[in-house]
């Protein structure tokens, strides 16, 4: 059976592969961001004991809004996959119908429950609200990497296919438990960075506020550290043709995985002297080198069969424009927001 796929006729791209590609890995870097923040911030709210669980409170007024926009940044996402890989992304998520639909519920619930958490955080008992809202985010985190593996691995889909009921399962590749331990543990480490970088300013004068950055420190630095043998195992666990990308058998892949690592060392590095801010723009930057590694390898898994530079192409310059205008009035539209919300908080 040819797993060969194309484009139906008139469903040609409406302007250069290349720019979609460089807008999909640039909306899945922010996306991820707030992903990590939501998760690891939750699960580390949920983990870190002390007196009145000040830990928790200091987090759990932010939680709501990091999965509100983490889930915002999911559509320009799923548009520009949708553009460029859509024929096996569609697929994917209908072999796997019933997690997928039911993908939008689940972080629906855990977004009301970190709602319901929010002003109950540091009262006992609360923790289990927390940890529904955990358990809820990670059970949306392993059906995104169900989804996602599905969608490179088109030699699943005929047995996927013939159970016709909706529940195909990539649990059986290689990749499926490191990659998804990768993204938990990734998750752990952003989400302590943000623990401290929410106390640094208040850590100057307030000695609990202080405690909370050197525990989000901690949580950075042990997170960051396990990364490196679950990123081993994630490396060595890709088919070989794959792997080989890493070392030199392809230089895009080879310069991005390269500059993702030396970022994420340089974030720990000035996360050990106790630099929060530069810490944090390193591994801002770790996170894109990484999103353009996620994107060659997944290239590389669907190559035998498709490449972008077989995507039909009719390009139409005036839509191009009025998208890039209304992208540019958003970006001015959010920073304007977010500047806002600093100074209420300064006040508040």
């Amino acid at each position: 059976m040819s797993h060969v796929l194309t484009l139906a006729p008139g469903m040609a791209v409406t302007g250069p592969p290349g720019l979609y590609e460089v807008l999909l890995v640039a909306a899945f870097a922010a996306h991820v961001l707030l992903v990590n923040v939501a998760l690891g911030c939750t699960l580390i709210a949920l983990f870190s004991p002390g007196t009145g669980r000040a830990v928790a409170g200091a987090l759990a007024k932010r939680l709501p809004i990091a999965v509100a926009v983490a889930v915002n940044l999911a559509i320009p996402v799923l548009l520009f996959a949708s553009v460029l890989y859509g024929q096996y992304l569609y697929t994917a998520a209908i072999l796997s119908a019933v997690p997928w639909l039911s993908l939008f519920m689940v972080v629906m619930i855990a977004y009301g429950l970190l709602y319901v958490f929010q002003p109950r955080a540091a009262r006992p008992g609360a923790g289990w609200i927390a940890a529904g809202a955990g358990a809820l985010l990670l059970l949306a985190s392993l059906t995104l990497v169900n989804v996602s593996l599905l969608a490179v691995r088109p030699d699943l889909w005929p047995g996927a296919a013939a159970q016709a009921g909706g529940t195909a399962l990539a649990v059986g590749d290689p990749t499926f438990l490191p990659r998804w331990l990768h993204f938990v543990t990734a998750s752990l480490a952003v989400g302590g960075l943000a623990l401290a970088l929410f106390s640094q300013k208040a850590a100057r004068s307030d000695a609990a506020a202080a405690d909370r950055l050197r525990l989000g420190l901690r949580w950075f630095g042990g997170a960051t550290l396990a990364q490196i043998p679950v990123g081993l195992w994630f490396l060595l666990s890709l088919p070989r043709p794959i792997m080989e990308r890493f070392f030199g058998g392809h230089p895009v892949t080879t310069l991005a995985f390269m500059l993702g690592l030396g970022l994420a060392a340089a974030a720990l590095l000035n996360a050990w002297r106790g630099r929060v801010g530069r810490a944090a723009f390193f591994i801002v930057a770790a996170v894109g080198g990484m999103a353009v590694v996620r994107e060659q390898v997944r290239q590389a898994y669907l190559a035998p069969h498709f490449t972008l530079d077989a995507l039909p192409v009719a390009t139409q310059i005036g839509p191009i424009v009025m998208f890039l205008a209304c992208l540019a009035a958003t970006a001015l539209a959010a920073i304007w927001a977010i500047s806002l919300y600093r100074r209420a908080g300064q006040r508040g």
